[in-house]
């Protein structure tokens, strides 16, 4: 199930995650503290922690929750930009595991060429995770070929 999901700023690619307001119930912050850690596994099963804060409430009447510690380290590994996606899913793996299990998803846009109608090229979006771009068939995926790059997006045509 999708916690949420999140276009990348430039705040978020080189600073922290802003994270969404409408989520913070999912998150279980000890008493009295602004701050809690939580694990999450991404694609290709490697575990990360984040730090989770707010604001504290008693001094201000929005928490602004963003994600700090773990969060760049995750940005770095995976070679995120502005204008690519995080998504945020809550894993229900077992019912006798009692703690919270959450998966990441890195994911970057990939505009597909799939055929030409009347000379014109049909361009066809999709949002594909970063671990599988190197896997999609395509001759002229290979990075840092300036003719598969439009608008930070992936063009393949084929």
């Amino acid at each position: 199930m999708e916690v949420f999901s999140k276009e990348l700023t430039k705040t978020d690619v080189g600073v922290r995650l802003s994270f969404p307001m409408k989520v913070l119930h999912d998150f279980e912050f000890p008493e009295g503290k602004d701050k809690m850690e939580f694990e999450v596994t991404d694609s290709s099963g490697k575990s990360w922690n984040f730090g989770l804060s707010k604001r504290n409430e008693a001094r201000h009447s929005h928490p602004k929750p963003v994600l700090s510690s773990g969060w760049r380290a995750y940005v770095q590994a995976k070679g995120l930009k502005v204008k690519d996606r995080v998504l945020l899913l809550y894993v229900q793996e077992d019912k006798l595991v009692t703690k919270t299990r959450f998966k990441i998803r890195a994911q970057r846009k990939v505009v597909f060429v799939p055929f030409k109608l009347f000379g014109k090229g049909m361009k066809l979006e999709q949002w594909v995770d970063i671990e599988e771009i190197d896997s999609i068939p395509c001759s002229n995926i290979a990075l840092p070929h300036p003719q598969c790059l439009t608008h930070d997006k992936l063009v393949c045509e084929v």
